[in-house]
């Protein structure tokens, strides 16, 4: 290896680490008497809000907040304005209407606490007060009044327009498909967090499958390929410029995630190597996309199980899933069957340990209700796109007749998620389709992977 190639290599590594070191130091910020204090203030909704069954989650950027009395009362009377700091992120919960959308300016009122990590019956916890840390919020307000002071007090900007892009696409299915199917729909297009309700979630938990309620880098990876074989009949310079911000703009328009921000990442690296004519190596670029985003925000590893997560199944793809086809022979290759349960396999093999250890749930099932789900993924969400992008004709042309084009496309759309939730439903109900498992100490995942990765190591290098 280059000089170079190893000193650059260094800096990202040690960069990172020190990155990692110093975040053990980051402290919540103090707010004194406002904590525990019901207070009014204004601010912006700085990301998309979160809609929920019962309200919508708010993430506010504060300009000015106070608590409502007058002032602090001791024994000398009045000792203090009651201002609070106004450099934070708070994170509110309000009803469900009126809706928000990013951008909007704010007066907002409730009482201010600091959040808590939970902690279920079998001793797990979740650390949600690292979980909201990593993205800059230390406070929240369970219960708020929300009322809008202004629309769109950020002006008109790419991340807004991407917003009411995706709002209008969501709203679109939900028009055409209805629930639960619109809420499964928007979850594999764009990554809309609506909820399915707590029973349908835990089915897909318990069949291995709730990476498709979400925009996982499955659905990503089948994005960015329907991306490059639609831009196929542009020159090839052009093909992979477009491709490149086409799947920036994607990003943000769903919130950029860690799982987007790392698919999108490999994803334009693969376009940027294809454009420079330099091999692209999928392994360095996993390990460089995960540094960098260490290096952003070094939070992440250890607080958003996402980020673990999605790491875990593509390394799982490429480090194992090309060896476990190889002892699939006597599956056929037709519909990329063998593919997909190769595919399956890796990601399980590789994520389990990772998800047991958080959730304390291993399914049984999970194999044999991907390899029946997967398949069908790409059409279902080829015929969701098409379902949501034509419902804007109507608006569009000024002509409601339109409106048939979009519900022609929701058929295939409705048929196709129906046996996806059927196929769920049902296997959640086979009798011990998943297996519950006490807490253990996360070295053993620690273990397992360095374990792994000795193995996978000593086995390359002596085959070379």
């Amino acid at each position: 290896m280059k000089k170079g190639v190893i000193i650059f290599w260094s800096i990202l590594v040690v960069t990172a680490g020190a990155r990692l070191t110093f975040s053990f130091y980051q402290r919540r910020p103090d707010i004194g008497p406002c904590l525990k204090s019901v207070v009014s203030g204004i601010g912006n909704i700085s990301q998309d809000p979160e809609l929920k069954e019962t309200g919508q989650v708010l993430t506010i950027s504060v300009e000015d907040m106070h608590i409502d009395t007058a002032g602090i009362v001791s024994a000398v009377g009045i000792v203090s304005a009651a201002k609070c700091p106004n450099d934070l992120n708070i994170r509110a919960k309000a009803k469900l209407y009126p809706r928000f959308v990013y951008g909007d300016k704010v007066n907002f009122s409730g009482k201010l606490t600091a959040p808590f990590d939970f902690r279920g019956d079998d001793g797990r916890s979740f650390d949600y007060r690292g979980y909201l840390a990593k993205d800059d919020v230390y406070y929240e307000i369970k219960s708020a009044n929300v009322t809008t002071v202004s629309t769109s007090s950020k002006g008109i900007s790419i991340s807004s327009i991407l917003f009411s892009i995706k709002r209008g696409f969501v709203a679109n299915l939900g028009r055409v498909l209805g629930e639960p199917y619109a809420a499964l729909a928007s979850g594999l297009a764009v990554g809309d967090k609506t909820s399915l309700g707590p029973q349908l979630l835990q089915d897909f938990r318990n069949v291995g499958l709730i990476h498709i309620v979400v925009l996982s880098g499955f659905s990503m990876a089948i994005i960015v390929d329907a991306l490059r074989r639609s831009l196929s009949f542009l020159p090839r310079v052009a093909s992979i410029i477009v491709g490149m911000v086409t799947i920036i703009l994607f990003a943000i328009s769903v919130g950029a995630g860690v799982t987007v921000v790392r698919a999108c990442s490999m994803a334009s690296l693969a376009l940027f190597a294809d454009l420079s004519r330099r091999d692209y190596n999928v392994v360095r670029a996993l390990i460089f996309v995960g540094l960098i985003m260490l290096i952003q925000n070094p939070l992440i590893l250890l607080h958003d199980p996402a980020f673990d997560i999605t790491f875990a199944a593509t390394s799982g793809l490429i480090l194992l899933g090309p060896s476990i086809r190889k002892r699939l022979g006597w599956i056929p290759e037709k519909f990329d069957l063998r593919g997909a349960v190769a595919a399956t396999l890796a990601t399980q093999i590789f994520v389990s340990p990772l998800t047991v250890y958080m959730m304390g749930q291993f399914s049984l099932i999970g194999v044999f209700a991907n390899i029946l789900v997967l398949p069908f993924i790409p059409l279902t969400m080829l015929a969701i796109f098409l379902t949501g992008v034509t419902g804007f004709l109507p608006t569009i042309f000024m002509a409601p007749i339109l409106a048939i084009i979009s519900r022609v496309f929701g058929w295939g759309a409705h048929l196709l998620l129906a046996y996806e939730l059927f196929i769920v439903q049902n296997c959640a109900r086979v009798p011990f389709a998943s297996l519950h498992v006490p807490q253990f100490s996360g070295w053993f995942v620690v273990a397992f992977y360095a374990i792994f990765v000795g193995v996978y190591w000593y086995r390359r290098t002596g085959s070379s």
